[in-house]
């Protein structure tokens, strides 16, 4: 198989898992959703929207900077949008590890966990794959430039 059908069969099941985890917090979970009015993660279609939503728009991102920014941008927009899931992750830790939050069912809170790990993952893949891409291979029939000998 392809590594990128691969990853990006990767990325849809990480995605569906973490909806589906969204999607079912326990009772009171589902008051503090209606409460909150979170409506982006109300029922599993909904979930499976904003995730996918999220994620490809990330993946979009990060394949616009691999294809069109020199090496050393490509590297600068991978660590910032690493440095934003980091704080994302440690927000939602945080955040989760309140008593009214730790009350809401342990798929939710995993789900909650699981979306900044997968975004985490994607940047950090990109990134060590732009480092390991080497200098750009020169054309054969490249026209000498400026006072330059072409070499036999």
């Amino acid at each position: 198989m392809n590594r990128k059908l691969s990853s990006i069969l990767l990325l849809l099941i990480l995605s569906v898992t973490d909806a589906y985890l969204l999607a079912h917090p326990n009772l009171i979970g589902r008051i503090g959703v209606l409460v909150y009015k979170h409506s982006y993660i109300k029922n599993f279609p909904s979930a499976l929207l904003t995730v996918a939503l999220v994620v490809s728009i990330s993946l979009l991102i990060c394949e616009l900077a691999y294809r069109f920014l020199s090496k050393k941008n490509a590297l600068a927009v991978y660590l910032s949008l690493a440095l934003i899931a980091l704080s994302w992750f440690i927000y939602v830790y945080i955040t989760f590890s309140t008593f009214s939050y730790r009350i809401t069912g342990k798929a939710f809170i995993y789900g909650a966990h699981l979306l900044p790990v997968i975004l985490q993952g994607m940047y950090a893949r990109y990134f060590f794959k732009k480092i390991m891409v080497g200098h750009e291979p020169q054309a054969a029939f490249d026209t000498p430039k400026n006072n330059e000998k072409k070499p036999l």
